[in-house]
């Protein structure tokens, strides 16, 4: 199993600098790769102080003369916002200048805010995701791309740039319920991903099962069902730390909960947080979450590694609110305490 550090980029104090912000993250990508980490995903999103991030491609690219081995994913690429001939030539020009190093994370959107902005309707989101994924694989088989959709139409278009390793590798988020878009993730041989959140074991085990049933539905033989996920983690022995972690953790489901249900308010870009529906106590919360000593998080990641047996886990771990100082110190002790204890599990370069 592979391990990422995913970067969401919030902003949630108004009086901490904008450049603070990509700073810490920069700075959080290269101790990952000091500790052992394999991918560092960049996260996607327009508009709001969610995400500071408006290009996942350009972000790793920059990283791309930061680090010496750690793979830059781009987590995700919010597909229906491109035009598919810059979307490729932008990621050729990342694996190229990683030397190799690109990972591909796409997916269709799902936040409303964003897509109005760009004049792009959400509801066809899905629909210009797989014409996207059409002239994608295209260019990956040969070269050149000729397209007449729906939503996309490119003339025959040879290509001046290709892929320096022979195939990156490619996660698709989302879309579960499409039996259309997870039969292309399996013929495409792509790898899902999805957001854990709040979701327990026995959750997380429904849905990889669901996974499995529609990759055996589609064809897929594997040995092991391609799943990926990405989830809160937080280390630390300090008790009232966890629960400030948990706090932040709590923060980025509803904000994230209300862009997705169209339902978000604003203060200019700050969204304003609103409490989930039924959404459990902060001491409950804790509990559910992978936040807590070292011995606490091995033994529940180590559940669910075991459980589940995935291809990916990635791991975000600079919550908003905490200082920068404990993010690094939650990280390193996840790297010196917790890794070793789930060395039977990762395959980490």
């Amino acid at each position: 199993m592979k391990l990422g550090l995913f970067s969401l980029m919030p902003h949630r104090d108004r009086q901490q600098s904008i450049d603070s912000v990509f700073k810490q993250t920069v700075d959080q990508v290269l101790l990952a790769e000091d500790i052992g980490f394999d991918i560092a995903w960049f996260a996607e999103h327009h508009f709001s102080n969610y995400s500071l991030c408006p290009s996942p491609i350009g972000m790793a690219t920059y990283m791309a003369g930061r680090t010496r081995r750690i793979r830059l994913a781009t987590g995700v690429i919010v597909v229906p916002l491109y035009h598919p001939l810059r979307f490729i030539e932008d990621l050729c020009l990342l694996d190229i200048m990683s030397d190799g190093r690109a990972v591909i994370g796409l997916g269709s959107g799902y936040q409303q805010y964003e897509f109005h902005k760009f004049g792009v309707d959400l509801n066809a989101g899905r629909n210009i995701f797989l014409e996207t994924l059409d002239v994608f694989e295209q260019f990956l088989e040969h070269g050149r791309v000729q397209y007449d959709g729906k939503y996309i139409s490119i003339p025959e278009t040879a290509f001046s740039l290709r892929f320096k390793q022979n195939r990156p590798d490619i996660y698709v988020a989302g879309l579960s319920n499409d039996p259309e878009t997870q039969t292309r993730i399996v013929k495409g041989g792509y790898v899902p991903i999805f957001t854990a959140g709040w979701k327990q074991l026995p959750e997380l085990i429904t849905l990889h099962d669901k996974v499995a049933e529609g990759y055996k539905a589609a064809g897929g033989v594997a040995p092991q069902v391609p799943f990926a996920a990405q989830q809160y983690v937080y280390v630390t022995r300090d008790r009232s730390e966890a629960l400030k972690a948990t706090e932040a953790a709590r923060y980025i489901r509803r904000v994230a909960g209300a862009m997705r249900a169209n339902s978000a308010r604003l203060d200019g870009v700050f969204l304003q947080e609103t409490p989930m529906p039924d959404e459990p106590s902060l001491e409950d919360l804790m509990g559910r979450l992978i936040i807590g000593d070292p011995e606490t998080v091995a033994e529940r990641l180590d559940a669910q590694f075991t459980a589940l047996n995935p291809t990916h886990w990635s791991l975000f771990m600079a919550l908003p609110g905490i200082e920068p100082s404990r993010t690094l110190r939650s990280m390193e002790l996840f790297g010196s305490d917790v890794m070793p204890l789930l060395a039977k599990h990762l395959e980490v370069c």
